[in-house]
């Protein structure tokens, strides 16, 4: 359920904050070792720091804390370095500037960090980000033939090249311009790596996504719907961006796929968010298997970006060759 994941992605920041403060004690105790005199500097330090706010609750303005507390810190670092460490080493570790690894932000109440929505969202898509990932950099055309797909003499890599840059606007958009995506044509033609690229430059840009496959985001939603539960997560329906990969493998319930897709769709649009969608299906078996109701959502012009992937399955080719 998706609310494990986010259980496990807030314990799995945790865990990051008690490994920090355990490599803080260590770089300390090293330090002590090399040079005692910190230990006197840092129990001062402290000694100071809690008399100014025993003053501060009784209303007196503490003074000369503040010059005392940065002599200090100016000593400890010119120490630090006199034995070779780094004038840092005793700074605070952590992983997210944000939150410093509490997976919190913000006052009372506090929310998650988005370090640890995207852990969550990674959880939820089974998918890690790494520097292979698909990106609109390292999109290479040059695997696409240049062989003519019609009359008009358009090749194939002609074609990705411009749908390359129809996603790369889309991407470079948000969170304005069209609210939906969608990519379909047969499969081995480009669609999912171009859905990811959407997804990283969004990233990279700021907007929290979550990528999900059509089967696993079903079975998400088919969970919620018999849980029945107000407090089950479904991030799907309010992320920035939700890319759903390969939509027709998702298995057809009775009296729930259509209603939960038209759902998720309606809802997404009534609230400005943005979807991505790939499919391998035509324009006709997308209307034929998903009615008229959620078809006319994904091909609806006021809101949607369609974009046709034709040629040849460039992995089939790669197999062959």
């Amino acid at each position: 359920m998706a609310n494990d994941y986010l259980l496990q992605a807030i314990e799995e920041c945790q865990d990051r904050k008690l490994n920090n403060q355990q490599e803080e004690q260590r770089r300390f105790d090293h330090a002590v070792r090399l040079c005692p005199q910190i230990k006197e500097l840092d129990s001062k330090r402290r000694d100071d720091i809690l008399r100014g706010l025993r003053l501060a609750m009784e209303g007196i303005k503490p003074e000369g804390i503040e010059d005392s507390t940065r002599h200090i810190n100016e000593e400890i670092e010119r120490l630090l370095i006199l034995h070779n460490l780094p004038a840092d080493y005793l700074e605070p570790v952590y992983q997210c500037s944000q939150c410093e690894d509490s997976g919190y932000v913000g006052q009372a109440p506090k929310t998650l960090c988005d370090c640890v929505v995207k852990r969550y969202h990674s959880l939820l898509s089974g998918e890690e980000e790494t520097p292979d990932s698909p990106s609109f950099e390292h999109f290479d055309l040059n695997v696409f033939p240049e062989t003519a797909l019609d009359s008009s003499g358009t090749t194939q890599r002609r074609l990705m090249q411009v749908l390359k840059k129809h996603c790369e606007r889309f991407a470079d958009e948000l969170p304005k311009g069209k609210l939906n995506l969608l990519l379909y044509g047969p499969s081995g033609l480009g669609k999912t790596y171009l859905l990811k690229a959407v997804a990283k430059r969004a990233r990279e840009n700021g907007i929290r996504t979550l990528t999900m496959n059509a089967n696993t985001l079903l079975n998400h939603i088919r969970q919620a719907y018999f849980a029945r539960e107000e407090e089950v997560d479904q991030p799907y329906y309010s992320v920035d961006l939700l890319l759903i990969d390969d939509l027709g493998t998702e298995p057809l319930w009775e009296n729930i796929t259509l209603e939960q897709i038209f759902a998720l769709l309606e809802h997404r649009i009534q609230n400005g968010l943005h979807t991505v969608i790939s499919t391998n299906y035509n324009l006709e078996n997308l209307q034929s298997r998903y009615t008229r109701r959620i078809y006319s959502r994904l091909l609806d012009q006021r809101h949607s970006l369609v974009l046709q992937f034709q040629g040849q399955d460039v992995r089939l080719a790669k197999r062959e060759s």
